[in-house]
């Protein structure tokens, strides 16, 4: 939910999405981004308060996906080895009109704990790579084990990010799973 302002005498009001506001008993400042513990209780009136609890809590205690995070790198080697894993990412795949063409059903991707998957902006992640002096004299095969055209026959010059990353995340969807998570 996202924190609201008003009277904190009794704790913080947050927008949870539903048909009213809840309580939770932390003070938390107006317009944060939190998670709240909603229990089973359905009363949404102040007198029942929740509480704000740590963003991972629904992945670790329940397995649920919560969301993605969002981190500034300043060029893509950066998103490669500045990983928020201590251990790093343990398989990278980059995308790509000029990646290889494999069926989704026929993706053998390997098991994992942390996937990295990259999108490229216009003019791709060729061009990324050729402005990152880490990466210089390096192709896109040198950069990602796994390069593929997630995309095929897209009927335009170009597909949005944004558009990209809706069709890639279907594309992916049961390689991922054939994958599983490695423990």
């Amino acid at each position: 939910g996202v924190t609201l302002g008003g009277d904190r005498s009794k704790g913080t009001l947050v927008d949870v999405g539903l048909s009213q506001n809840v309580l939770v008993e932390q003070i938390v400042e107006q317009g944060k981004r939190v998670t709240v513990a909603m229990g089973t209780n359905r009363d949404l009136t102040p007198a029942c308060v929740r509480k704000v609890v740590p963003q991972s809590s629904p992945s670790e205690e329940m397995g649920s996906y919560w969301g993605y995070k969002v981190r500034y790198a300043s060029n893509l080697s950066g998103v490669i080895n500045d990983s928020p894993y201590k251990e790093g990412y343990d398989h990278i795949i980059g995308t790509s009109e000029h990646g290889e063409t494999i069926i989704s059903s026929e993706l053998i991707l390997p098991s994992f704990r942390h996937l990295l998957i990259a999108f490229g902006g216009l003019a791709g992640l060729e061009e990324s790579i050729e402005e990152d002096p880490n990466l210089n004299g390096k192709g896109a095969n040198d950069v990602f084990p796994c390069y593929l055209n997630t995309c095929p026959n897209q009927g335009s010059r170009t597909i949005r990010t944004e558009e990209a990353l809706l069709i890639s995340l279907q594309y992916f969807q049961d390689p991922i799973r054939r994958a599983g998570m490695a423990s």
